[in-house]
């Protein structure tokens, strides 16, 4: 009694099954349930009662993995870590670009894992008899038309969507530094090219459509799939010749523009860490690496199939595939945090510059009220505490050794109360490595000296 309650659950009518070399439409086609009823109920007489509670209870958990799914997303931590990095501020257009790439990819996976609900399709069976497509039987195959659709169809399309809005990432980032607008053009063109490439991926999978997937009597189509999938591995190695072609043009604008004009000291982590160019340069790095292995997997493929005729042979080299991207999109993440991290450092220390200030005698505004501080001569300084100011870090040991920091003027006879408080840890990296640090220094501090106390707000150090 239990199993026919059960079982009368789970009959599809048999209008659901496209038999006999059926003509039907497109969306009979994903609504279908198989091209052998036969095959059908033989599946029903093999259920058992627990196994029939067993497909109600996979239905419940199917949707659940599928609502969870943006929150089991390989990005969703980095994503929420950048959020709260920026207070959710959505108008930044960074900040759109990580949103969006976010809500697609997750459509995506959702769309993957609601294909579970169609995971059988019940199919005839043919071998090829004298150039002739025979039935021989039936057999059960995970190739549902209407799971092809949603997992193979939409999933690919919102994943590749998300992943181009992603790639605009070094792209942004490259035009905010670049102001040579005719090599930012190299990068507009290779990113181009490197969407064009998904969108063809995308086009390879909506061509193989899901009415045209069996053969006329029924079979699964494995001569079409086979060529879908030489197809699906051409497109996938071009599309990461395109994304190691745009890494490169990113590194050669930004190195003519910005690295051979950088003094910045320290080897390759340490450049990593405070330049967000750096970070670029990973994901064509571990693109150089794996672009061989990965050529030399497709040729391989190629040779056994037209060499030996081996169509069988396992070349899969969608985990390969899934690391080299995911690199790319890692690097938006630790960007982000890395400037935050940079962007806090340089809030504190321009802090710091307005706290400072100039404990001027009154006697001595009075009797010189048009002295500017630009007029002292670097000769009070030393060598050391020149390199210590235009190498970025005014130490307290430099203060101590010359007298002359807290004495501003060459002259201390005639201005003997003009100084000011002791300072350390001044970050003067933005200073220009020019013949005269000291008086552009100070040409700092006078520009924004106003009655007692400067700032360097304007200087573009806040």
């Amino acid at each position: 009694m239990l199993l026919s309650g059960l079982t009368n659950d789970t009959i599809y009518d048999r209008s659901l099954f496209i038999e006999n070399g059926r003509k039907a439409g497109y969306f009979e086609w994903l609504n279908s349930k198989g091209t052998n009823y036969t095959c059908y109920q033989e599946y029903l007489k093999s259920l058992t009662p627990e196994s029939i509670v067993d497909k109600k209870i996979e239905f419940t958990r199917v949707i659940i993995y599928t609502l969870q799914k943006p929150f089991t997303f390989m990005y969703f931590y980095w994503t929420m870590l950048v959020f709260v990095i920026h207070r959710f501020n959505f108008k930044k257009p960074i900040m759109r670009l990580i949103l969006y790439h976010f809500i697609l990819r997750s459509l995506g996976d959702c769309a993957d894992s609601l294909g579970n609900l169609y995971k059988i399709y019940f199919a005839n069976d043919a071998r090829k008899i004298d150039n002739v497509n025979v039935v021989v039987g039936c057999t059960t195959t995970a190739w549902h038309p209407l799971n092809w659709f949603i997992t193979r169809q939409l999933g690919t399309l919102f994943w590749y969507t998300g992943e181009i809005i992603g790639d605009w990432y070094p792209l942004l980032r490259t035009r905010a530094v670049v102001k040579n607008s005719k090599s930012i053009w190299i990068v507009y063109g290779t990113c181009l090219i490197f969407n064009l490439t998904k969108l063809a991926v995308i086009g390879l999978h909506f061509s193989r459509r899901p009415n045209k997937m069996f053969l006329d009597v029924g079979s699964l189509d494995y001569e079409s799939q086979g060529e879908f999938y030489n197809n699906y591995y051409i497109f996938q190695s071009i599309v990461i010749y395109a994304s190691f072609l745009y890494d490169i043009s990113v590194y050669i604008v930004l190195k003519k523009a910005i690295f051979n004009k950088s003094h910045s000291k320290g080897g390759f982590f340490h450049k990593f860490k405070n330049l967000s160019e750096y970070r670029m340069l990973i994901s064509a790095l571990v693109s150089s690496i794996f672009l061989p292995l990965i050529s030399i997997n497709i040729f391989m493929k190629f040779y056994y199939q037209k060499r030996y005729q081996f169509y069988g042979l396992n070349f899969d080299f969608e985990e390969t595939r899934k690391m080299v991207t995911s690199v790319q999109y890692y690097m938006i993440f630790i960007d982000q945090i890395l400037l935050s991290r940079y962007k806090g450092e340089s809030s504190s220390n321009s802090n710091a510059y307005g706290s400072y200030n100039f404990n001027s005698n009154s006697n001595y505004n009075k009797t010189y009220p048009d002295k500017s501080l630009n007029q002292f001569s670097s000769n009070q300084f030393s060598s050391n505490q020149l390199s210590s100011m235009t190498s970025g870090t005014l130490r307290n040991e430099d203060i101590n050794s010359n007298e002359n920091y807290y004495n501003i003027g060459s002259d201390n006879k005639n201005y003997p109360n003009m100084s000011y408080n002791k300072v350390s840890n001044i970050n003067l990296s933005n200073l220009n490595n020019n013949n005269n640090n000291s008086n552009y220094y100070f040409d700092i501090i006078s520009n924004g000296y106003t009655k007692n106390n400067y700032n360097i707000k304007n200087h573009g150090y806040e």
